[in-house]
């Protein structure tokens, strides 16, 4: 893979983490039911330590994303994972928090010591694809969620405005400060700076050149939302209505049926 493609790879993965206007079946669902299922499987990925439930989580995660026909995208998105993936599975092999079975390895590293297991493999086995469920799921939250839906299912389930809008808007910030950060780098690299070669620490000095710009245009953002939140009267009504409340469907309930279903799945098949 050359450099150019390595670098629109990138590009393509940071896109991905944004909203992505279709008319999928997840789409249509209500924000509440999504937002349950991520709840939902995050505290089933918590709660085991077995590669196999793990497994069965995130083949759940890959079926929607295929049902939903957003394989490419969600494909992309789980690439931003790749860095944290190998780093926590790697600790995980060498300094298992969990030891027992087949020793296969077993060295002094400085202070630590350092013991390659049976046991040990699987946990961290378990521990990446864990990251990868809470990820996907997380991904295709953002991905077929739009603001002013987020926004109504929020308001129509009482919550208050401050609440409602603080929560929509950060899942909007999500696509826009990612959208911010891909135009400086590339407004960097029209000026020769070159951030996809070397180290971090050789590139210390260019990271400032991101840090700088991204700072100032969250202030900006920040500035702007102040000043239309004002303009219109945030918060002067003290329980707002909306136009078209989203409300739960047919697809809603086969959702939460397959949710309950591989919960149970999880449950019952032996560690």
């Amino acid at each position: 893979m050359t450099d150019g493609e390595g670098q629109r790879d990138r590009r393509h993965a940071y896109r991905a983490v944004g909203y992505i206007p279709a008319d999928t079946f997840l789409h249509r669902m209500d924000p509440r039911t999504k937002l349950l299922t991520v709840l939902a499987i995050s505290i089933a990925a918590f709660a085991t330590i077995s590669p196999l439930r793990t497994a069965i989580l995130f083949a759940f995660v890959v079926c929607l994303a295929v049902a939903a026909g957003l394989v490419r995208p969600f494909s992309r998105g789980l690439l931003l994972l790749l860095p944290l993936l190998v780093f926590i599975v790697v600790i995980d092999i060498f300094f298992p928090e969990i030891s027992s079975g087949h020793v296969y390895l077993s060295a002094q590293v400085g202070p630590f010591s350092s013991v390659i297991t049976s046991g040990g493999l699987l946990y961290a086995a378990a521990k990446g694809i864990r990251i990868l469920v809470i990820g996907g799921i997380s991904f295709l939250f953002v991905m077929t969620t739009s603001y002013t839906d987020f926004v109504a299912s929020l308001r129509i389930s009482r919550l208050p405005p401050v609440i409602a809008f603080s929560l929509g808007y950060a899942l909007k910030s999500m696509t826009a400060l990612a959208d911010d950060l891909r135009n400086i780098m590339d407004a960097q690299r029209s000026r020769a700076l070159e951030f996809d070669r070397g180290t971090l620490i050789k590139n210390r000095r260019k990271l400032m050149a991101l840090g700088v710009p991204m700072t100032v245009s969250i202030l900006n953002r920040a500035r702007y939302v102040t000043e239309a939140m004002q303009s219109r009267g945030f918060a002067s009504t003290p329980r707002p209505t909306c136009y078209r409340p989203p409300r739960p469907g047919r697809h809603d309930l086969l959702l939460l049926v397959a949710l309950g279903i591989v919960s149970l799945a999880t449950l019952l098949i032996p560690v």
